[in-house]
């Protein structure tokens, strides 16, 4: 619990949670529920580091302080993920947290956060943009502009939901597959069912307008689960501790999967499997994305790549090469 933040610094909450759930560390629901409520603002961030870094990088600054505010606000000493951690929340400082937040993403929108997301169809969608200039707003015009909405668009394998079972039979490489398929797994799988997400899907595919959509709608719709998981820690419910040696968190990439293994009360093996492994392997949606692009310049072609590989979105660098 200590080696795991100092080694995955990009969606450390959900790496630590994931080994906190496949060790049987023990929880009660409400400690689950703050926990959960940690990784969905940590999705935040991601978020919103994706959407700005390249937009306007000091509007990232109050993002990028929110994880270990609400740490604070939630656990003795900030402590979310020790041994030793003990739930103590500071319900004055947690509400206005969960209230700056929202107050901070309703800015991105310009203060259009909920129209966007009561938008059912690419009509209420342009109705939005037409009359709005947010960051969020001038991204998909830019797409529109050049014509992109479909870039990228390729045979939709989203990964199902596993169960426990599911991954301890599966998974014992990092090149995972599930019936023998690559498949995807980002936050499309999540927002697919969302009536403006399967409208631009039924259009567009998997393509970068419904890709970037899909990132958009779940950033917009993070306030409201974060007061449903502040409901949950009110509201304890008996909890079974994992004891399957596994564990699934959806991070903000995608899912990230933690296997272990004990002999005699030690580590024999422990495995990790991130999001990047499922989408960015041979064959994996990336590889199937950037084969459909037919550019007939490299300039071009390095544009549409990394337009692509920046979409989907790895948990790591990456150097794009045009041979």
């Amino acid at each position: 619990m200590k080696i795991l933040p100092l080694l995955f610094n990009v969606c450390g909450v959900a790496q630590s949670f994931a080994a906190f759930q496949a060790l049987g560390m023990a929880q009660n629901s409400a400690e689950t529920a703050a926990r959960n409520l940690l990784l969905n603002v940590e999705i935040v961030r991601e978020h919103c580091w994706w959407l700005l870094i390249n937009r306007d990088k000091a509007r990232l600054a109050p993002f990028l302080k929110y994880v270990s505010d609400f740490k604070k606000a939630l656990f003795a000493s900030g402590e979310a993920f020790s041994l030793n951690s003990q739930l103590e929340i500071n319900h004055e400082q947690l509400n206005g947290l969960i209230f700056q937040l929202e107050t901070d993403l309703d800015a991105l929108f310009l203060n259009q956060r909920q129209r966007f997301l009561d938008a059912k169809n690419e009509d209420d969608l342009q109705v939005w943009l037409n009359d709005n200039t947010s960051i969020p707003a001038n991204l998909l015009r830019d797409l529109q502009a050049n014509n992109y909405q479909s870039l990228g668009r390729c045979a939709l394998r989203l990964l199902p939901n596993l169960t426990d079972l599911d991954l301890l039979e599966n998974f014992d490489s990092q090149t995972p597959t599930w019936q023998n398929a690559c498949c995807e797994t980002s936050c499309l799988n999540r927002q697919q069912t969302q009536p403006l997400i399967a409208d631009l899907c039924e259009k567009y595919g998997n393509g970068l307008m419904t890709r970037l959509v899909s990132r958009l709608v779940e950033l917009a719709s993070l306030p409201n689960v974060l007061r449903q998981n502040f409901i949950a820690m009110q509201t304890p419910s008996n909890q079974t501790q994992n004891k399957t040696g596994v564990a699934q968190i959806q991070a903000s990439r995608g899912l990230l999967i933690h296997k272990v293994e004990l002999k005699n009360n030690l580590i024999t093996h422990y495995q990790i499997v991130a999001p990047t492994e499922w989408n960015f392997q041979r064959g994996g949606v990336a590889e199937l994305s950037l084969q459909t692009l037919d550019a007939r310049d490299t300039t071009t072609l390095c544009q549409h790549a990394a337009l692509i590989i920046n979409a989907i979105d790895p948990c790591v660098g990456f150097e794009l090469v045009i041979d």
